[in-house]
């Protein structure tokens, strides 16, 4: 009882929540602008989205242009912006004659010129390094700066730069690019690079970076030892909206060979020709002379702790690793850095009943991999850790039972708080719908008699390492986080609607398929199922996880599906029928 009054009371918050967004009296004519999201902004791009609405039944025209204007009120497009200013006026028009205006502006710079001809000097459009570094022995620093072209330009005292031809710089002349290989005698220290562009009677002129530089082959390698909270290396430092690429999620208090540094970012050395990124607020510098993390692997032991299968291997030192998934069998991969094979037996006991094999070899040089093949055609997570300096690997057994009743199921409500994710054209905000569909789920399983965890149950937006901890940690068996999609700000939102599903390990793909197919039953349009998705949330190996993209709120047809209840009580059902299947073809 005490159950049902809360689900009752948090589905009335919801619901209020979603009937309050946005603020504005419907009884009256109006114009809600939602995106832009400011009466002006700013764009380098040709097109920008148009997303708003106005009283159901009016007619609006933007600039003259007649608009589809949809039975929720809503209505959209992509605007045509030319260089320099766009100014944009919407007209909504009642069938009794009466009308209003909203007035918006969107502004687009001049696209880069080449610098005047006329004067010579040096600009800081398109200089680089843009971010602090530092640099070892053999190590390129690369480096470029924008001017008067036909001059003639050097760096660091003297060497010199070329300048590009126009036909790889998109007709701007005057970009000027040069390289330079560390010497181990360098001993730059924290220094601007200065540039300096001479003309052909002997002028010149001179300008120096923001960014600092540092050759320190003299001090470099150096020793960092990993702190906080499940720290992870990048693979690159390549960045979008999901963040640079998870190589690998490690633990605190493991040895890293640090070989230089890009802003905020080291640069790890895991072999002699493989390298990863972590933020410097994840590691701990070593003194000077601090010995270098390597270790011969010792014998492995695989057993049993609990219902979970151990592989446990003794090394001397705490080393950075990294995992893989393969199929046919099922195999979990584990790539150990600085270590040398030295493994003369492996010790499988009885007791383990999901691992049916284990073998490691030299992947190659300081790199030693073990691989282990499961029984299950389901994955059911694994942690990977290290209890003083042995390399522990916990694999989770498929649950005894897969009814829905005896499972532990973590829901996430996408964004939430001052994260308000992707916006409707009536103002719906994604954190609401996603909370009240999260909610819809949490009822039906509990109704079934599962136990769920709720990543969040309010206007609230927790990290995404507290809301996998809170799933994990309180013993989910699988993860579903829930969403609804947007298209970006260049293209015409009414063209792009449907539902999508997303994971990021392979064996995950299963639980994203099953819970997709099961939401295209309620008649969306779909996008597909997307694999390796670089998504916080999906990292970890600990347990199954999927993204559910619900439908496109940026869409007004999506979007009033999403407004209607009984629509996000269908989909809350469908997703739940998804895991259902999902669960079936486990236990087949």
């Amino acid at each position: 009882m005490q159950r049902l009054c809360w689900t009752v009371f948090l589905q009335m918050c919801i619901i209020g929540m979603l009937a309050a967004q946005p603020a504005i009296d419907k009884s009256r004519l109006f114009i809600l602008l939602v995106v832009p999201e400011a009466d002006t902004v700013t764009t380098t791009t040709a097109t920008y989205r148009l997303s708003a609405s106005t009283n159901p039944g009016n007619a609006v025209t933007v600039n003259g242009k007649q608009y589809n204007v949809y039975p929720s009120g809503a209505f959209c497009g992509k605007l045509d912006v030319a260089v320099g200013e766009n100014v944009f006026t919407i007209t909504a028009s009642t069938a009794a004659g009466t009308s209003m205006s909203k007035t918006f502006v969107i502004l687009r710079p001049k696209p880069m010129e080449t610098t005047r001809r006329d004067t010579l000097m040096l600009e800081d459009a398109l200089m680089m390094p843009t971010h602090d570094l530092w640099l070892a022995e053999g190590d390129i620093l690369q480096v470029q700066v924008k001017g008067t072209p036909g001059g003639k330009a050097t760096f660091l005292n003297g060497i010199p730069m070329r300048e590009r031809p126009v036909s790889q710089t998109r007709g701007i002349a005057g970009i000027y690019r040069g390289t330079y290989k560390v010497k181990a005698s360098d001993t730059l220290v924290s220094q601007r690079i200065t540039f300096q562009l001479e003309d052909s009677v002997g002028n010149s002129v001179s300008r120096s970076t923001y960014a600092r530089v540092s050759f320190k082959s003299n001090t470099l390698p150096v020793v960092g030892v990993t702190k906080g909270e499940r720290p992870y290396l990048n693979a690159g430092l390549g960045d979008d909206r999901l963040g640079a690429y998870k190589f690998s999620i490690i633990n605190p208090d493991i040895r890293l060979r640090i070989t230089g540094k890009v802003g905020n970012m080291f640069r790890v050395g895991l072999t002699e020709n493989q390298e990863a990124w972590i933020e410097d607020t994840y590691v701990d510098l070593q003194p000077a002379g601090t010995f270098f993390p390597s270790s011969l692997t010792g014998n492995i032991t695989v057993g049993a702790e609990g219902n979970q299968d151990v592989v446990s291997m003794f090394l001397s030192d705490r080393l950075p690793y990294s995992t893989s998934q393969l199929s046919n069998p099922n195999r979990i991969v584990v790539n150990v850095y600085g270590a040398a094979t030295n493994t003369n037996a492996i010790t499988h006991q009885l007791t383990a009943k999901e691992i049916t094999n284990v073998y490691v070899n030299q992947a190659e040089k300081s790199v030693s991999r073990i691989t282990i093949e499961l029984k299950s055609k389901q994955m059911w997570g694994y942690e990977i850790g290290y209890e003083g300096t042995s390399l522990k690997i916990k694999v989770r057994r498929q649950p005894e039972s897969l009814k829905l009743k005896s499972l532990s199921f973590a829901i996430d409500a996408g964004h939430g708080g001052d994260n308000k994710g992707a916006l409707g054209s009536t103002g719906a905000l994604e954190k609401d719908v996603t909370l009240a569909i999260a909610s819809h789920v949490r009822r039906i399983l509990e109704d079934e008699g599962a136990t769920v965890i709720f990543t969040r149950s309010d206007d609230t937006n927790p990290g995404m390492t507290e809301r996998f901890l809170k799933a994990y940690r309180g013993g989910a068996d699988l993860l579903v986080s829930i969403h609804a999609n947007s298209i970006g700000l260049t293209g015409n939102p009414a063209d792009t609607k449907g539902a999508g599903a997303f994971y990021k390990h392979t064996s995950h793909r299963f639980l994203s398929e099953f819970i997709l197919k099961e939401m295209l039953r309620t008649g969306l349009d779909t996008i597909g199922n997307v694999g390796n998705f670089n998504f916080a949330l999906l990292g970890p190996t600990e347990l199954p996880s999927t993204l559910v993209e619900t439908a496109f709120i940026s869409n007004p047809e999506d979007e009033m599906k999403l407004l209607d209840d009984d629509f996000r009580k269908e989909l809350a059902k469908r997703i739940v029928d998804g895991i259902s299947q999902f669960l079936e073809y486990c236990d087949e």
